[in-house]
């Protein structure tokens, strides 16, 4: 198998300006037939399975479950988003239910205002995670490759 096969083939799974630095790096090689038969058997991730995952969680209203960041091992970020996507929203909307009834404050829309704000930013962030997770994945492949 030529070189230039492996990388047609996980041409899709790296960034364009990565692609240019490992064909410049595979053609400095001198054993290319031992390297390459070894990074055949490299598992890559397909940036494409988060990011479609991710969609169908945010198209169902689940983005705040991080789906696409638990998919590439981003344990912490994918608990963060979590917590700070689901706390601030639920617990906003629990006290503008409970002081809504309470004809005497007008402390209820501050709470569904803040119900409102909480919610934006976390459809925000499922948004621009969209875009991040992707990016990473094609980073996490690159580094794979280099390490091997």
């Amino acid at each position: 198998m030529d070189y230039n096969v492996f990388l047609l083939n996980i041409q899709d799974k790296i960034n364009q300006e990565d692609f240019f630095n490992l064909k410049l790096k595979f053609e400095q090689l001198q054993n290319k037939k031992e390297a390459l038969s070894n990074l055949v058997f490299l598992r890559l991730q397909d940036p494409i399975k988060p990011l479609i995952m991710s969609m169908i969680c945010g198209f169902l209203s689940l983005g705040w479950l991080a789906i696409d960041r638990f998919m590439i091992k981003d344990y912490a970020l994918g608990i963060l988003r979590i917590i700070l996507s689901l706390f601030p929203c639920v617990l906003f909307l629990i006290l503008g239910i409970s002081y809504e009834n309470d004809s005497n404050l007008d402390i209820s829309e501050i709470f569904f205002g803040l119900f409102g704000i909480f919610l934006l930013l976390g459809i925000i962030w499922w948004g621009v995670d969209l875009f991040l997770v992707y990016k990473k994945i094609k980073k996490q492949n690159y580094n794979k490759i280099i390490e091997f």
